[in-house]
């Protein structure tokens, strides 16, 4: 925890101060040549590996032909494989009863020849307990049932990593308890992990419920924009992440790096960092999709994406000297995705700064330089709205009018709670003597879902 501070402090706003310091520092003939802000140039840096990284993205998605609303992953074609290896499939379960016998009934339609569903109840206080049971006992040669009801770990990575002691699959499957796929999804996913570099494959993750109220369907357009950058990382060799739902990982690659950390907020955000940083790929598979419940209500929203924030920055603080440090397993590619990731954090931040002391500059009578943030923050704008754009075509199949205009709208609520989200985990990693905690998102009962 303290670590985490001082390092944020010092990476982040430590930088910002140095700026400020060294142009107030240099002599004034100086300065003819290097006009302040200078702190300025450090945020244009920033959003010029942005702007870079877009069209790095955009280039090999297009090569691809992925921006046409018909590509080659709406066919039925079930891909070749060399080999069938036994695939266990972990699902990890607190207080699910509204959504898991949906689950389950979807799982067990999956076309996979070597298969087996551990259902693991994790403190559990509602019916789901008899609810597992019922289903171990109809399908005793498809589902094995774990209760943790005294434990004293709790939470999905302690959950998961319980099953994996008491499982023998080759490669795990990891779902959500409200997780919908295909019954080719496995079939799909498996020709990606099979190079022997390759330790877990991410597929795609959707809405189920985009259509709940406005924003729900906000969040599957964001959803889709993850997918793009994905998808996008898988082609230039970044760093793909996992999304919690829907991965596949190799067993021996699971305990070689040492199980899921269970301590993490995010526990497969901090799992994927460890895969990259010990030399492992992780790659996306974009014919595979899983659907998941968003939430429906703001607060709800707000919580999970706190968490998510908080998690996936702190990784990034205890595994930067690994990925860019001398002993680096990192590839150049991987070294400048992750460098346009943390710029995602820095430049709110920096603005927020540098609001704060043009206005002290305004109140001082001195020479303000507003517009000029005005102006980079309007191309930060563009720069989401061109990915989310693209995002929205490939993944949702729309027309290049229809997706425009889908992109505003997300676009505005996405820099609108995108800012706060970063300000909100700033405070907490700089001024909480806690870590965040994991809100359980509310579920609602779904019968019917199906693939928009």
């Amino acid at each position: 925890m303290l670590h985490d501070r001082i390092f944020l402090t010092s990476l982040i706003i430590g930088v910002w101060a140095s700026i400020k310091i060294f142009e107030e520092l240099l002599p004034d003939k100086a300065l003819n040549y290097l006009p302040k802000p200078l702190a300025l140039y450090a945020i244009l840096i920033l959003v010029l590996a942005m702007i870079i990284h877009t069209f790095w993205l955009a280039l090999a998605q297009r090569r691809k032909g992925y921006f046409k609303t018909k590509f080659e992953t709406i066919t039925n074609q079930v891909p070749v494989v060399s080999r069938y290896p036994s695939i266990d499939i972990f699902v990890a379960i607190h207080n699910e009863e509204k959504v898991i016998s949906s689950t389950i009934e979807n799982l067990l339609e999956l076309n996979y020849p070597d298969y087996l569903i551990y259902l693991v109840n994790d403190h559990s206080i509602d019916l789901t307990k008899q609810i597992l049971d019922k289903y171990q006992s109809k399908f005793p040669e498809k589902i094995r049932v774990i209760h943790r009801l005294n434990e004293h770990t709790r939470g999905k990575a302690a959950a998961l990593n319980y099953a994996l002691a008491q499982s023998r699959g080759e490669l795990i499957a990891v779902f959500d308890a409200d997780a919908r796929v295909e019954a080719d999804y496995l079939l799909k996913m498996l020709p990606y992990i099979e190079d022997d570099s390759t330790a877990s494959v991410q597929s795609q993750k959707r809405v189920s419920n985009p259509n709940i109220n406005y924003l729900t369907k906000l969040q599957e357009n964001e959803y889709c924009l993850d997918n793009y950058f994905q998808c996008g990382k898988d082609l230039i060799e970044g760093n793909v992440e996992l999304r919690g739902n829907g991965f596949l990982i190799k067993r021996n690659v699971l305990k070689a790096v040492g199980l899921l950390d269970e301590e993490a907020l995010t526990e497969d955000l901090e799992l994927s960092s460890r895969l990259i940083i010990s030399g492992w790929h992780i790659r996306f598979c974009r014919e595979a999709i899983v659907l998941e419940q968003a939430p429906v209500k703001f607060k709800s929203l707000l919580l999970q994406r706190l968490r998510w924030t908080e998690g996936s920055l702190r990784r990034y603080l205890s595994n930067l000297t690994k990925i860019f440090g001398p002993s680096k397993e990192t590839s150049f590619s991987q070294q400048f995705d992750a460098f346009v990731f943390l710029s995602q954090f820095a430049i709110p931040i920096w603005i927020f700064l540098d609001i704060i002391s043009e206005i002290a500059r305004y109140l001082k009578d001195q020479e303000t330089h507003l517009t000029s943030l005005m102006l980079i923050s309007l191309v930060i704008w563009l720069i989401t709205y061109i990915n989310l754009a693209f995002g929205i075509r490939i993944y949702r199949k729309f027309s290049w009018r229809t997706s425009l205009k889908r992109a505003i709208e997300t676009n505005f609520y996405f820099l609108t709670v995108w800012p706060l989200i970063v300000l909100l985990t700033f405070r907490k990693i700089l001024f909480s003597r806690t870590k965040g905690k994991w809100h359980k998102t509310e579920r609602h009962d779904e019968t019917k879902v199906s693939i928009i």
